[in-house]
């Protein structure tokens, strides 16, 4: 249990650096916001509201891996629940089908959208080749790992 006590802290550690960087960055982006291109006020929204969900995001895994830290029973609650087979097997069945569909999505979209504006058609290239890159060298590294 002392093995997955530190694995929490390491996950903590990594959550705080991302939520410390984000908050940097985003604050960055809005000292120099007189700089930038003014943008409509659904994308600052948008900004603003991802910004937020990703920081309370963080806070509550934040909280609930310090509380497990602290309570022996909720510690292997969630060492059990986290290596349960079914769970791992379930979440790797959705997370195949779901890139699938991504693909397929993406792909149509892009067609779809070449015929009415460049810049979306380049824009969801780029996401699609992204995902492509992505996905092509997870499936490389896993087939030498495993």
């Amino acid at each position: 249990m002392e093995n997955y006590k530190n694995k929490l802290k390491k996950r903590a550690n990594s959550l705080s650096l991302v939520a410390g960087g984000t908050l940097l960055l985003y604050l960055g982006f809005m000292f120099y916001r007189d700089r930038l291109p003014e943008l409509p006020s659904f994308i600052q929204g948008f900004q603003v509201g991802a910004f937020l969900g990703l920081e309370l995001f963080v806070v509550m895994f934040l909280g609930k891996y310090m509380k497990a830290a602290r309570n022996e029973a909720l510690l292997k609650q969630m060492y059990i629940k986290e290596n349960d087979e079914r769970s791992s097997q379930i979440l790797q069945n959705a997370a195949s089908l779901s890139i699938s569909i991504v693909f397929i999505g993406l792909g149509i979209a892009t067609v779809v959208a070449g015929f009415f504006n460049p810049y979306i058609f380049f824009t969801l290239m780029g996401a699609l080749l992204f995902i492509m890159i992505v996905f092509f060298t997870l499936m490389g590294y896993y087939s030498r790992k495993i």
